[in-house]
């Protein structure tokens, strides 16, 4: 896009922007999490979710975190790696195993800030149900023009996110 295109376009600038600002609030909290508690910002929601619904399986906190079943799995065995989980049989259907905070968990949590995927999250629901539609839509279109409609969607921060068609797409075109 040439310099000219690109200053003819306020809703762009507005877009990026407020795109750099989610980036830099998300690395913000991700960064401080990660120095003083020594848990990921991943790991931190997964508590915190765990934390408001207790005895929940994998699935079922793949689901209340709106990612995959594998991502959860593997946040959730560093945390019980980290001793801040367990996973038991649940005690009404011994082939499910539910997952809950140990006290070193709880207490890591009580002295937690609240993790930015709440603020997200909550502030998504302030939107009216069209601006919410409107925004997702958006987004996935705008997504998938710049060549980015095929990295998987991950927990945030967990894994890398750019993946293999993403970078080759932008070393054909230069960038």
């Amino acid at each position: 896009m040439t310099k000219s295109k690109r200053s003819a376009q306020p809703d762009f600038f507005r877009a990026i922007n407020a795109l750099r600002r989610i980036v830099r609030g998300l690395r913000s909290a991700a960064e401080m999490v990660e120095r003083d508690l020594r848990i990921s910002a991943a790991q931190l929601f997964v508590l915190s979710e765990l934390a408001q619904l207790p005895d929940q399986s994998v699935k079922d906190l793949a689901a209340l975190t709106m990612t995959t079943h594998s991502t959860v799995s593997q946040v959730v065995s560093q945390l019980i790696t980290k001793g801040l989980v367990t996973k038991t049989a649940d005690a009404t259907d011994a082939r499910r195993a539910v997952l809950r905070l140990t006290r070193h968990g709880s207490t890591l949590l009580r002295k937690s800030p609240r993790a930015i995927q709440e603020d997200l999250i909550d502030g998504f629901a302030t939107l009216r149900p069209s601006e919410r539609r409107g925004l997702a839509n958006g987004l996935e279109k705008w997504l998938e023009a710049s060549g980015l409609g095929s990295v998987p969607s991950t927990m945030l921060f967990e894994k890398p996110l750019l993946g293999g068609a993403a970078r080759s797409k932008r070393k054909k075109s230069g960038q």
